[in-house]
């Protein structure tokens, strides 16, 4: 290379020479040679061309690798951008033409994906590697090796001639070409869509029927391309004129005349049925002209089942003309067909022939050839599903985008706000939006992402009522994410009340400073919904008493109602949260992740649970705590006589087994024992948890006909209780047992009912009486094998009573003495005496 050269060469051109001199000083099987300009007219102006010889004599050869001489010379292009840009390899002779990886007869592809293989630190070294394992793969026949995917043939595509994006599956030639029409969406004037494919004898006989084959909306422009799919492969590059393609479709029986006659029905059809034109003499095309090729080219070398690779060749304007002209050839009158048919035998060959092959740019989208960016991830649960989002906001907006851009099959978007000009900070709508239905708007904007795939349904005005319209059954699942306690709490009690079961629900919020968010994931046979989740949450954040969840507490469960709402705008604008759209988006993004990993998980196996995830932090910022899932199994649930519903946590359930068990063992199978229940009401949703359970105070008496609480230690237990929940668990009644007998209360516990009394100033007017029963072998199933007992429930309204004190209850006269026992652990019972009759004689 002169001085000059090596002078105007970039610092990467004289790096890749260095580099190429030393790889041929220790290497005999590369020979460097000249170097010099590229030529600019060739396409590459600023580039470097180097000869190189590379020495094939060693190459094991196969009768199906290419046939190399001795040394073979090409020639290497070096970037101006180099080590930044990749090389190319191209050879002054076309001998490897119509092998695999040769492109345009001359250039040699080295990387499938150069974006990813490339690495520039291995600069020239890597890329002869690349070069030297290319001759010995195509010298051993195993440029597209078996197993791996086929090297599809190659078109140079125009950019004038349009682009078509293939979204439906091609047919395949078994045994004979298919011969038919693609069916085209015209999205805009230089992109059309393949949107379906119609064998000869099945072409629709009106637009409209078109559209409804393909679930086109009304109003779409459709049109028919013809199309031909041959059985075998044709050729490894797309020839540049018509006559060599006529030459190659020949040999499968595909003459001048059938593309003619093909091309003329099909621009018939359109002219007559799908585009009708006004003026008949008009001999403009009413759609552009393309005629698909496919050949059994894409797949798995080695395999016998390929799928067709497809090209477009764009014809110009006179191809509709000439081949309405030739369509005469079939037409059911004898003279026209014959006509027809003289001007396909003296025309057809050579004005074909003479066109050049101008072919447009095809970008795949048919599910048989692509593979989803997010196939392996977990948001391939959403395809083809149908999501009910609730909310159109800073969460709402983008988890519906997530749904859409995922595949699912309907989105409904649900809110009854409008937009204005706060929200754009954050939220992804524009300033020409300014006054529009949020879901309205959202719903226009995310139907544009994948028309052809999903669905998406504005559902406006207030989300409480237009739910009762809603077939909520047809969604695979709801996300709440309106964050509004009046929507959460409707959810969980039409939710509850419901016969049928509801698809998953995920209910979303984000934290005051959006520095992290929380997801209540609530499955198909989960006993609570958001509410009672997000409940459950604040409970075991409050369980841990090292401060673990100090963060989270604050953010989502605070004691005291938060005084410092931010107020975005003037009047009566809704408080939110501070944060941006990276620190809402980035939340959205972790929250739905993690509400499809749940969703992933087999059903039989999902739980209620919770989801807490923080923003990532400063690098001299305290971390935040990482993700985290509580979980939780399902509650046992009962509706008390008054139509609440009861929830008994497994917790609770299990200390008031842990009790029976323990009383059938101290004090005799047929001793009732009880103690008090801890919860809350709602009267809103009509719902009652049971989230404790505790054993009978010391004082209590317990025999095999009555069960008697007593009074020692409650005030303190309950008082304990309610400052470690912040009073999210209170009183809520009472329970007792009948062991091996019908669950339902004597004659003495309706007496009681209404006068349960605690030693408490704030005994709440109504309680709950829960009695736990079964016969026999009900009973026995509980103690021994966790099976549940029947259970009755009462949601009494108690009276004011005061407080009595504490006697030892006394037997009707003339029964035996009954044994009572104390509660607590006492293992030893003590005898009341028969009272005397009420008309003995006093002593």
């Amino acid at each position: 290379m002169s001085d000059i050269l090596l002078q105007e060469a970039t610092p990467g051109q004289q790096l890749a020479i260095t580099q190429l001199e030393r790889i041929a000083a220790a290497n005999n099987a590369l020979e460097l040679g000249r170097i010099t300009r590229a030529d600019p007219a060739d396409g590459f102006p600023g580039w470097i061309e180097a000869r190189l010889g590379v020495d094939c004599s060693t190459l094991p050869r196969t009768p199906a690798g290419l046939h190399f001489k001795r040394r073979e010379a090409i020639t290497l292009l070096i970037p101006a951008t180099f080590p930044f840009a990749v090389p190319q390899v191209r050879t002054a002779h076309t001998r490897f033409a119509g092998a695999p990886h040769v492109n345009w007869a001359r250039h040699l592809c080295m990387y499938r994906s150069p974006a990813t293989e490339w690495d520039p630190a291995d600069g020239m070294y890597g890329f002869i590697t690349r070069v030297w394992d290319w001759f010995q793969a195509a010298a051993a026949g195993e440029l597209d090796t078996p197993g791996e995917p086929l090297h599809p043939p190659n078109a140079l595509t125009h950019q004038s001639a349009g682009l078509l994006v293939v979204r439906h599956d091609a047919p395949t030639a078994q045994g004979a070409p298919w011969i038919g029409a693609a069916l085209m969406h015209r999205v805009r004037d230089d992109r059309q869509d393949v949107v379906g494919w119609l064998p000869l004898g099945s072409w629709p006989t009106s637009a409209e029927q078109a559209r409804q084959t393909v679930g086109l909306p009304p109003g779409s422009e459709v049109f028919l391309a013809p199309a031909v799919i041959a059985t075998q492969h044709l050729t490894f590059e797309y020839p540049n004129t018509a006559r060599e393609l006529i030459g190659t479709l020949a040999d499968e029986g595909i003459t001048p005349a059938v593309i003619l006659g093909l091309i003329g029905v099909a621009a018939d059809r359109n002219r007559t049925v799908l585009l009708p034109v006004a003026d008949p003499d008009d001999d403009t095309p009413v759609a552009p002209l393309y005629l698909l090729l496919g050949t059994p080219s894409r797949g798995i070398a080695g395999s016998d089942h390929l799928l067709p690779h497809l090209v477009a060749w764009n014809l110009p304007d006179l191809a509709d003309l000439m081949g309405r002209l030739s369509a005469a050839a079939f037409d059911d009158y004898p003279p026209l067909a014959e006509l027809g048919r003289n001007f396909l035998e003296q025309t057809s060959e050579k004005w074909l022939g003479s066109l050049p092959t101008r072919w447009a740019r095809i970008q795949e989208a048919r599910p048989e050839v692509t593979v989803r960016r997010d196939a392996a991830t977990p948001a391939a649960w959403l395809n083809g599903k149908q999501i009910l989002v609730l909310g159109s906001g800073a969460l709402g907006a983008p988890m519906a985008e997530m749904c859409v851009r995922a595949g699912a099959a309907r989105v409904t978007v649900a809110d009854q706000s409008l937009i204005h000009p706060g929200i754009l900070t954050r939220q992804p709508y524009t300033d020409a939006d300014i006054g529009l239905s949020k879901c309205r708007t959202l719903a226009d904007r995310l139907s544009a992402i994948t028309p052809h795939t999903t669905r998406v349904e504005p559902l406006p005005g207030n989300i409480i009522s237009t739910l009762a319209d809603a077939d909520v059954h047809s969604f695979d699942l709801i996300i709440d994410a309106t964050a509004n306690r009046i929507v959460r709490a409707h959810l969980e009690a039409v939710r509850a009340t419901d016969p049928t079961p509801w698809p998953p629900l995920a209910t979303v919020m984000i934290g005051h400073k959006a520095t992290r968010g929380i997801v209540a994931f609530s499955p198909t046979r989960a006993t609570g919904a958001g509410s009672d989740i997000l409940r459950r949450t604040g409970l075991a954040a409050r369980a841990n008493t090292t401060g673990a969840h100090a963060d989270i507490l604050d953010d989502f469960f605070p004691v005291q109602p938060r005084t410092d709402l931010f107020q975005p705008e003037p009047g009566c604008s809704d408080a939110t949260f501070t944060g941006s759209a990276a620190d809402v988006t980035g939340l959205a993004g972790q929250l739905m992740t993690g509400i499809l990993h749940a969703l992933a998980t087999p059903e039989p196996q999902q739980t209620m649970a919770a989801l807490t995830v923080p923003s990532p932090t400063g690098p001299s910022d305290p971390a935040l705590p990482g993700a985290r899932w509580w979980t939780w199994p399902n509650d046992t649930v009962l509706t008390e006589e008054g139509g609440y519903q009861v929830r008994i946590s497994t917790a609770a359930l299990a200390e008031m087994r842990a009790e029976a068990r323990r009383g059938a063992r101290v004090r005799g199978a047929q001793v009732e024992t009880g103690g008090m229940l801890l919860g809350a009401i709602d009267d809103a949703t009509r719902i009652l948890w049971i989230d404790e359970a505790t054993g009978p105070p010391p004082d209590s008496l317990l025999s095999e006909h009555h069960f008697e609480h007593g009074t020692t230690g409650i005030r303190e237990h309950l008082a304990a209780r309610r400052t470690a929940t912040q009073a999210t668990t209170r009183f809520l009644g009472m329970w007792h047992t009948h062991p091996h007998g019908p669950a339902r209360p004597s004659p003495t516990d309706l007496a009681a009912m209404g006068t349960l009394t605690l030693p408490l100033d704030d005994t709440p007017p109504r309680a709950l009486v829960l009695i736990a029963g079964g016969p026999t072998h009900v009973w026995k199933a509980w103690l021994e094998d966790d099976k549940p007992p029947h259970f009755y429930a009462r949601f009494a309204d108690r009276t004011d009573t005061p407080v009595p004190t504490p006697a030892l209850p006394r037997v009707t006269a003339g029964q035996p003495d009954i044994t009572w026992w104390p509660g607590g652990y006492a293992t030893q019972p003590h005898r009341l005496p028969a009272p005397r009759r009420s008309d003995d004689a006093r002593p």
